[in-house]
């Protein structure tokens, strides 16, 4: 019969601390990883899918569709009118310079909601609001 250490083959006392230690560790980088996964809105998916109709039809090039997908998936908006704007730009009726313009009017409040809304719905093209 051997006594001693030499009959330990495994961690001993400490292994099971071992291995909870690895696990926790194991838990909170998954935990993190998920956390920083960043979930699409259905508002936003909604708007690349008719972009995606816009591009499968042939309206759009591949290089546009790239370009006005990035956009809307990073635009934040503070105003209630520039979802209706966002969707103006999904269907492609307006582009992207103009998109631009008329986001940074909407949302700099110093237009009133009347214009502002008008330039959303696109009542009021960009055009006509600087010519005023």
């Amino acid at each position: 019969m051997r006594h001693g250490y030499g009959h330990h083959m495994g961690l001993g006392f400490y292994g099971s601390y071992i291995l909870i230690f690895f696990l926790l560790i194991i838990l909170i980088l998954i935990f993190f990883l998920m956390k920083n996964q960043s979930t699409t809105s259905p508002f936003i998916i909604k708007l690349i899918n008719i972009l995606k109709e816009k591009y499968a039809s042939g309206t759009i090039s591949v290089d546009e569709y790239t370009e006005r997908k990035s956009i809307i998936e990073h635009t934040k908006y503070s105003n209630p009118h520039t979802p209706i704007l966002l969707e103006r730009y999904a269907e492609c009726s307006i582009s992207t310079e103009d998109f631009l313009n008329i986001k940074n009017e909407i949302e700099s409040n110093k237009n009133g909601p009347l214009i502002c809304e008008q330039l959303a719905k696109g009542e009021l093209s960009y055009k006509e609001f600087k010519l005023k």
